[in-house]
């Protein structure tokens, strides 16, 4: 098998059931490396469209400069904006570093009972003077609930990029709300802005690696669209999920439910 040969299957036509087991068996792990597949050259398609961009300007920037010789100003000015850039590509290749690691055979998370409560009042003290910047109210409401396995880490890597986006479009004088509460055998983190709001078409895609809505890209050009699949990939690796529910003009929520913890510690 190549991967010019993952579409094709093997015919399950045996007589013999043990065989039309084995073939679905093989056929199953057929259809999962087709859908890998597919997905990572999806990924490298748009990872390198994302980049092109930037490298464009810098290649055009440098071109131009060497046009001719240039005042003092003039060559300041096209290393500032070629510094831009870098810091473009810069902002990209994290969060691409960060999902090839959750794509790999082993995530690296490793996980041990961990009490959510004051890893958030830490994430929210942490954030509240963004927060003044942006003239938001940021909240932190917490009832009690059991120690989850997690990796702390993670975790604040997932919970900060929801708190990033919710304060990135939220008005000025809105509010951001962090709630934490026990939903039956999960634990429930729910980011709460009162911000724009996401439109119902675009509620499916979120997740989807450098999906960005036309509101969010107008709002924030320098955006990657890869902080919420960051946020997936991490609750997945967690056993958990993170889901949305928003209403234009009322704005959005966001929750992180994680298991309640069962044993004492584990890696993955």
């Amino acid at each position: 098998m190549s991967e010019a040969d993952l579409g094709k299957r093997l015919a399950v036509d045996s007589p013999y059931q043990e065989f039309r087991r084995l073939t679905q068996a093989v056929n199953s792990v057929l259809d999962q490396f087709q859908r890998n597949s597919e997905v990572q050259r999806n990924f490298c398609e748009i990872a390198a469209h994302e980049m092109k961009t930037p490298l464009t300007i810098l290649q055009g920037n440098l071109e131009v400069a060497l046009m001719k010789a240039r005042t003092t100003a003039e060559y300041r000015d096209a290393l500032i904006n070629n510094l831009e850039q870098v810091g473009r590509l810069i902002a990209l290749t994290r969060p691409l570093l960060t999902l090839a690691k959750f794509t790999s055979s082993k995530p690296p998370i490793h996980l041990a009972p961990l009490a959510l409560e004051p890893l958030i009042q830490e994430i929210v003290d942490e954030l509240t003077l963004l927060a003044d910047d942006y003239r938001i109210t940021l909240m932190f409401e917490s009832q009690p609930v059991p120690s989850i396995l997690g990796d702390a880490q993670w975790l604040k890597q997932a919970l900060i990029n929801l708190l990033d986006n919710a304060l990135r479009y939220t008005p000025p004088g809105g509010f951001v709300t962090v709630r934490l509460h026990r939903a039956g055998e999960w634990v429930d983190v729910a980011v709460e802005d009162t911000g724009h709001g996401i439109e119902s078409e675009n509620i499916p895609h979120l997740f989807e690696r450098f999906y960005r809505t036309d509101w969010a890209r107008a709002k924030d050009s320098a955006g990657t669209g890869l902080g919420l699949p960051i946020v997936k990939e991490i609750a997945e690796a967690h056993g958990g999920t993170i889901s949305v529910a928003s209403q234009i003009h009322k704005g959005s929520i966001f929750t992180l439910r994680l298991p309640v913890s069962t044993r004492q510690t584990v890696s993955a």
